[in-house]
């Protein structure tokens, strides 16, 4: 009987992840069809983890029930404080209310919740049916995507300059992410003949949309380094087991990356286009005070100069929020940033604001996600976690993710005579992650 509970809710967490790309089409047709924020995957979503982990606090020891019963509670007493802050702290310039605010928490929370579960779920057991579900996934996601293109519906995955497509979905970098995030699973199946005819195929098209359509860094590049990274474990696995290297996969690795790079140089990419129409932006913004290229951007230079001359209404902005633009004004311009380089002017700001703040409970709990002015708002999931979600949130939204790949290293060194290929690329998908969001995010271009 307990076997087939069990069997149950491993089909209902995969079907879980096959039905997410789904969710996320219905999220981007109500929103951008009914222009409202709620959709019926706001509440399937957390319908389906709040079932199973009611299912699995009833059906688990006392010592499971307890840690669940604590840990809800240590979330919902966070949420609680870093709403409330946010509401002390929002202003005529904050990006959104209260209601946004309170999604963005759920959401990471939901995050962490269904992370333990599909643990807890899946932990000594035979993870093929999960991996398998993450595949059909993924043929969504890039079929879906492909659709659109050519039926003329993809949405844009950068709304002002027209560039880019995303297809049928909210935001450009996270469909990036996942697409590549997924490359080290479906990857693995290019070696099953049993499955090589679809992995083959989608590892083809998602090349294709990551490098040339896209149009973000996390495409572009994450796609050629998880390649690289393939071939690299391969040959060292093979080298250091006495095992013999599968040469035509790595031909095959090799030869997709060098026609990629060539083809990138010959065509070009929407990625690279962009580049170049943000150059020319970037020639057009002018500060007349030192009559030289602004080191912010035009919307941030406008806000600088009426603080300069006493020019915003009251209540736009705090005074440490104007002190914090001052400061990324001439931080800025001390190390010569680029006007289009908005994730280091919002690193900069963010940084320049809980100095100033000087508010330990904004430092513990945070000041909110959309507390800021649209443009400063934080790009990057690890600063973000830090600065917007404060110590407190760090600790709670990041450091369980950390925790796992620090936990898979040490269980790699411990039964290192068991680990193959496909365990270390696993590992290092959780790396690659970090590595997108800080590098790829941050300082490519």
């Amino acid at each position: 009987m307990e076997k087939i509970k069990r069997f149950s809710i491993e089909n209902i967490l995969c079907l879980f992840i096959v039905l997410c790309p789904v969710l996320d089409m219905v999220s981007f047709l109500y929103r951008n069809i009914f222009n409202t924020n709620f959709s019926p995957s706001t509440f399937v979503r957390p319908i389906i983890s709040i079932v199973v982990i009611i299912y699995l606090f009833f059906t688990k020891n006392k010592k499971f029930k307890l840690y669940s019963f604590l840990t809800f509670l240590l979330y919902a007493v966070y949420g609680g404080i870093h709403l409330y802050l946010f509401q002390k702290v929002k202003t005529g310039s904050s990006y959104s209310n209260i209601v946004h605010e309170a999604q963005y928490i759920i959401n990471y929370s939901f995050m962490i919740l269904n992370l333990f579960i599909y643990i807890d779920v899946f932990k000594e057991k035979n993870t093929d049916k999960l991996k398998k579900s993450v595949l059909y996934a993924v043929s969504i996601y890039i079929i879906s995507i492909f659709i659109s293109i050519f039926t003329n519906t993809s949405s844009n995955t950068y709304l002002e300059e027209k560039m880019g497509y995303k297809g049928w979905f909210e935001s450009g970098n996270s469909i990036g992410a996942i697409l590549i995030l997924s490359i080290f699973i479906y990857i693995g199946y290019i070696k099953d003949k049993k499955y090589r005819k679809i992995a083959v195929p989608l590892l083809i098209l998602n090349g294709i949309f990551l490098t040339f359509l896209i149009g973000t860094r996390v495409g572009l590049f994450g796609f050629i380094l998880v390649l690289s990274l393939y071939i690299i474990v391969e040959i060292l696995y093979g080298l250091l087991k006495n095992k013999k290297v599968n040469k035509k996969l790595v031909i095959i690795a090799s030869i997709s990356i060098v026609a990629i790079a060539l083809l990138v140089v010959i065509f070009g990419s929407t990625t690279l286009e962009r580049r170049k129409h943000l150059k020319q932006i970037e020639d057009n913004i002018v500060d007349a005070s030192l009559e030289q290229n602004s080191h912010i951007t035009g919307d941030l230079l406008d806000i600088k100069n009426k603080i300069d001359n006493n020019q915003l209404e009251n209540g736009y902005m705090s005074q440490s929020q104007k002190e914090s633009i001052l400061d990324l004004y001439n931080i800025a311009n001390s190390l010569n940033v680029s006007n289009n380089d908005q994730r280091m002017q919002q690193l900069i700001y963010n940084i320049s604001l809980v100095k100033n703040q000087k508010n330990i409970w904004l430092i513990l709990f945070g000041n909110g996600y959309m507390a800021n002015f649209r443009e400063l708002v934080l790009e990057m999931e690890i600063p973000a976690f830090l600065f917007n979600f404060g110590l407190f949130g760090f600790t709670l939204y990041f450091v369980p993710f950390l925790s796992i790949f620090i936990y898979g290293i040490y269980f790699a060194f411990k039964y290192r005579k068991k680990i193959d290929d496909e365990f270390i690329m696993l590992l290092l998908r959780k790396r690659i992650y970090i590595c997108i969001i800080i590098f790829f995010r941050v300082y490519i271009f």
